[in-house]
């Protein structure tokens, strides 16, 4: 889908009147009086509002250090700490006309003399308050109550908050450790790290322990047992359900197997298709009475006991975890390869049930015969779709064991260096808030905060609503709690949740406003709306509401009864929305040429084709003529239509998001490249990180190969084949023993690179891009967006 405005050419109105509805609705929402609940759809006005309502309080003489502000990130707090100060800072500066005026838009109706006179004021006073006005994000907050109650809260009294680089070091060396003693381990966690290992590809291992990591809040909410009886209940699992038992169940409940041999014969006398289910029953049958002596079916009685002995037996480091007891990998064996037999009488390879389990003609001998296995092949159905479920659970316990050590491990390195992360500041500050012996934490609190303020409350975690309600319980029931007006604001909106990967709860928006209006009484609690956008198009946000208008598509978006559309303040701004048909992927044979990246897209990809219409589009857009114009509030005139108005918005920095930007520069259309990328893997970061290496190091033949055809150099494959093959030493001295002019010019480029290799990497490098031109050389090959 492409969105773009068609502006016209006709006059627009640069400014436009707020229309009165709205402006009411944003002076309730900052009345420093009333607790307020706002919903507030994108390009609504949000940080707008919450900066007015700081505003407000301060000139109702609220003393700057009893608000609080919390947001959720770094930049939304900075951002509404410069709207605050650059209000209070032009108050001081602008005459008493402007300054009345300025006062009488936020909602205070003709201020008097000694109004205007303690306005002026306020920047001072809120400046220079000890702890200032409180606008932080929510780890913010946490950090500083901490370090206000370290033994309350018992952490280290001179703890620091890990960062990002130190964090995954953390990990990863807690991870390398658990792996490794997994390797020896003889029980649950080599166990469990031989399930994973078997069931997963190496790429899809370290993805899959990357993502729990990611989520390792769940491990540590919950006790192992709390986990595993919580995991079945979701799952519908039985207490007594395993693989082992629902595999039993497959062959010794159904038809018995003494009586698989009569089945083989019956379907003998039939089709090559009857002919080859005979053959399944008599495989299966072979196996299973190979294995009488061996117990590759235990009953349930039998499970017990494994159960009671492992209980009994446990290894010197025992896992969280009670792992589902199994039979030895022999029977195990044995079992899977019965089952297997079975199954296959009853159901496809591709795993779907067979239409027809008799032919016709045989059907019509002994339809007794054919009645039983219809029957059985509908009591498979139902225990398959059982060992699935088991399946993902002893999947799930074993990468559970396994995160729970990597856990362990992890948290014994932070403990030693004293530190906390970004979890455990929202963790202890919540255990700290309930503790009961600790309430008069919260009455110092109390006595300190009279109003709190929440921003992007839709991206709030359902911890950090708890905190947010612990804060908030003391508004009534703390010392003063009816002695001064004390109030809490909230801000959000559940449609624009982007961070539910790091534990926002947007489902749970709606249910706090209902909670906090319930604790705060109705009386003095506001919900309010603000539906029209500022900075959006009708055409947009009717298309918005046209999607998500049907009650099916809200359950996907909102959690409330209620959809809330937009209004539109640019009503008179015409739009336009295009919805491209979808390019299907057509099966063609994949190219047989070995030196083609693995990774490379065919012209025909229905991504390369997307990416080229993207940049035809576009180029058709900016290209000279009569085109569409669009107004230049800078220049207050129209203007053609240029690179720099068009935004494109895609999915994930996947295929397609390569294929674009090769698209638009094939159309010679100007484009910033990526938005965000992995420093260290990009090609032209990769070059210089070589040459690094090989200042230190001449004789590693693989990395000066690869610097060789770097930009920096410049030889071929060419080069590399006339200098490589047959070579008696290493590469360099090939390289110096060459007599073509090319390669001895690169023989004293790195001789050039040794013998900095004793300077400071800055040194290095600004000689090796300024003063040996490999910045004109990166930028020549690899594009502007490299240097």
């Amino acid at each position: 889908m492409v969105v773009r405005l068609r502006r016209g050419r006709r006059h627009m109105s640069i400014s436009r009147e707020i229309p009165a509805v709205v402006r009411k609705a944003q002076l309730s929402a900052s009345d420093p009086g009333k607790s307020v609940w706002v919903s507030a759809n994108a390009g609504s006005g949000k940080t707008h509002v919450l900066a007015q309502r700081v505003l407000r309080l301060l000139l109702a003489g609220v003393a700057p250090a009893k608000i609080l502000c919390l947001t959720f990130t770094k930049a939304a707090a900075a951002n509404m700490a410069v709207k605050v100060f650059a209000t209070l800072s032009k108050w001081t500066q602008i005459d008493d006309v402007a300054l009345a005026a300025s006062i009488e838009e936020i909602g205070i109706v003709r201020p008097d003399a000694a109004t205007l006179t303690f306005a002026r004021r306020l920047f001072a006073r809120t400046v220079e308050t000890p702890g200032g006005l409180k606008i932080h994000t929510i780890h913010a907050f946490c950090e500083r109550l901490l370090h206000l109650f370290p033994f309350e809260a018992n952490v280290p009294g001179s703890f620091e908050v890990v960062q990002d680089l130190e964090q995954a070091e953390l990990l990863n060396d807690a991870k390398q450790k658990t792996l490794g003693a997994a390797e020896k381990d003889r029980g649950a966690l080599g166990a469990a790290l031989q399930r994973l290992v078997n069931e997963t590809t190496q790429d899809n291992f370290g993805a899959l322990l990357r993502e729990a990591v990611s989520h390792r809040e769940w491990f540590r909410q919950a006790s192992p047992e709390d986990f595993v009886t919580a995991l079945r209940r979701a799952l519908g699992l039985a207490a007594g359900d395993s693989i082992a038992s629902i595999e039993t169940e497959m062959i010794e409940e159904g038809i018995a197997p003494k009586r698989w041999r009569d089945f083989a014969d019956f379907l003998s006398q039939g089709s090559k298709t009857d002919c080859d289910r005979a053959a399944l029953f008599l495989k299966a049958a072979d196996i299973y009475e190979s294995a009488k002596d061996s117990s590759p079916f235990p009953h349930a009685e039998e499970l017990a006991k494994q159960a009671s002995r492992s209980t009994r037996e446990k290894s010197a480091k025992p896992s969280p975890f009670e792992m589902p007891p199994s039979a030895t990998p022999q029977d195990e064996g044995v079992r899977t390869d019965c089952v297997a037999a079975y199954l296959g009488i009853f159901f496809t390879k591709a795993g779907e049930p067979q239409k027809k389990l008799v032919t016709k003609n045989l059907a019509m001998v002994r339809p007794d015969f054919v009645a039983q296995l219809d029957s059985e092949q509908a009591r498979l159905v139902q225990l398959c779709e059982r060992r699935k479920v088991a399946a993902c659970f002893e999947r799930t316990i074993a990468l559970a064991t396994v995160i729970r050590e990597i856990l362990s491990n992890y948290e014994r390195a932070k403990a030693v260096r004293g530190l906390l992360d970004f979890d455990d500041l929202i963790s202890r500050t919540l255990r700290l808030l309930q503790r009961s012996d600790a309430r008069w934490v919260l009455f110092k609190l109390d006595s300190g905060i009279d109003h709190i303020l929440v921003d992007e409350a839709q991206d709030t975690s359902e911890a950090q609503w708890k905190i947010l309600e612990e804060l908030t319980g003391e508004f009534a029931a703390g010392l003063g709690g009816n002695e001064r007006p004390r109030t809490f604001f909230a801000v959000g909106d559940e449609k624009q949740s982007i961070f539910s990967f790091q534990g926002a709860a947007p489902h749970m928006f709606h249910q706090m406003r209902k909670l906090f209006e319930r604790g705060l009484g109705s009386d003095v609690f506001q919900h309010i709306e603000l539906k029209t956008s500022f900075r959006s198009v009708p055409a947009i946000l009717d298309m918005v509401d046209a999607v998500f208008g049907c009650a099916e598509h809200q359950q996907g978006l909102v959690s409330s009864d209620k959809y809330m559309g937009h209004d539109a303040l640019k009503h008179d701004l015409p739009g336009l929305i295009e919805i491209w048909q979808p390019i299907a992927t057509k099966e063609e044979e994949a190219p047989g040429d070995w030196r083609l990246p693995l990774d490379l897209l065919d012209e025909s990809d229905p991504a390369n084709k997307l990416a080229q219409r993207v940049a035809q589009k576009i180029s058709r857009l900016i290209a000279p003529g009569p085109n569409e114009c669009v107004f230049d509030s800078d220049l207050n005139r129209f203007r053609p239509v240029g690179a720099g108005d068009i935004l494109i918005l895609v999915r994930s920095r996947g295929p397609f998001f390569e294929a674009v930007i090769r698209a638009l520069k094939q159309h010679k259309v100007p484009v910033a490249g990526a938005d965000r990328l992995q420093l260290t893997e990009h090609i032209a970061v990769m070059d210089l990180m070589a040459a690094g290496r090989v200042a230190l190091l001449l004789q590693d033949d693989l990395t000066l190969a690869s610097v060789l055809k770097s930009p920096l150099i410049g030889l071929d494959d060419d080069d590399l084949l006339k200098l490589a093959p047959g070579r008696a030493g290493s590469l360099f001295e090939a390289l110096a023993q060459s007599g073509e002019k090319r390669h001895q010019q690169a023989c004293e480029t790195l001789t050039r690179w040794r013998g900095r290799a004793a300077l400071s990497p800055f040194q290095f490098y600004a000689r090796l891009l300024s003063g040996d031109g490999g910045r004109r050389a990166m930028e020549a090959r690899l594009g502007a967006e490299a240097c």
